[in-house]
């Protein structure tokens, strides 16, 4: 038991974070899976048999006190994280003008103030043995922003930057940091997007009615026809955090490849100009339904 490597996991109830469950459950590791409270039964049900192993526990990543506690409590245990997998994240899907306060400091704190504070947690522990892996789910969103998707994006450039110092920071003590970036991958997660409190996508009065309508069929087309899976994105976080110097940025997608390589080589007002022109239906953005 001694010579097992802790992994810890967010967000594992559904997607990439339970397809990460099939990697690291090997005699090598110790899983730590965290879900939300009301998930916390259900996902202990799944565990039996497969993943008997995976030790459960509750976490909401924007209370800090219990992220604070679960890390704690875990090394008190077990010993110190050796490898910290931030997976946890949503997404709202709402343009700038309606984008309310409440509801971006709920995608800030989900998907960079939450993560970055484990980070903070496990941190003492890798300095120490000189040794850690620091992996955070980031997406094709923190390279490039996309309408309607602003606080997402905000949130996705956030966790990029931070975890770019980071990996500045700890390189002395032998502590490695990834971002992964996926990009479309073929699960129903755009069905579980969120929108800001008062904004009805579905409203064709609205003046950004066209915004929403032609966004939400091109992401579900993109999304339920990539070959790209979450067992296939699984597959590659593992494959990272089991090599002995992981590349900073990874593209979890080939498509999140390909992007990478167009915001690269294409002058930066070109760029913006192909991708407006690009977006789907872009001829009727800013008119009511009735014009």
């Amino acid at each position: 038991m001694a010579d097992k490597r802790n992994v810890f996991i967010t967000g594992s109830s559904s997607g990439i974070g339970r397809r990460l469950l099939n990697e690291f459950c090997r005699d090598e590791f110790r899983v730590f899976a965290t879900v939300r409270q009301p998930r916390l039964e259900a996902f202990k049900a799944e565990l039996k048999g497969k993943y008997a192993d995976v030790i459960p526990f509750v976490l909401d990543v924007t209370n800090l006190d219990e992220g604070t506690e679960v890390i704690r409590t875990i090394e008190n245990k077990y010993g110190p994280i050796d490898i910290l997998i931030n997976n946890a994240g949503i997404s709202y899907r709402t343009v700038v003008e309606e984008m309310s306060e409440p509801d971006e400091a709920i995608q800030m704190a989900t998907n960079y103030l939450g993560p970055m504070h484990l980070v903070r947690m496990v941190l003492p522990g890798m300095r120490q043995r000189k040794c850690g892996h620091i992996i955070n789910i980031s997406s094709v969103g923190g390279m490039m922003a996309m309408p309607t998707m602003s606080a997402y994006s905000a949130s996705k450039f956030a966790l990029e930057g931070a975890s770019e110092s980071l990996w500045y920071e700890v390189r002395p003590f032998g502590i490695h940091v990834t971002l992964v970036r996926p990009g479309f991958i073929n699960s129903n997660s755009f069905r579980k997007v969120k929108y800001g409190d008062g904004t009805d996508p579905q409203d064709r009065s609205r003046i950004y009615y066209h915004h929403y309508h032609n966004m939400s069929w091109f992401i579900e087309k993109l999304m339920t026809r990539t070959p790209c899976t979450p067992e296939s994105a699984a597959r590659m976080i593992y494959k990272i955090s089991c090599m002995k110097n992981p590349p900073l940025r990874v593209a979890g997608t080939p498509d999140a490849r390909f992007f990478s390589i167009l915001r690269r080589i294409l002058p930066r007002r070109f760029y913006h100009w192909l991708l407006y022109r690009s977006l789907p239906g872009i001829k009727s953005w800013g008119k009511a339904e009735h014009e």
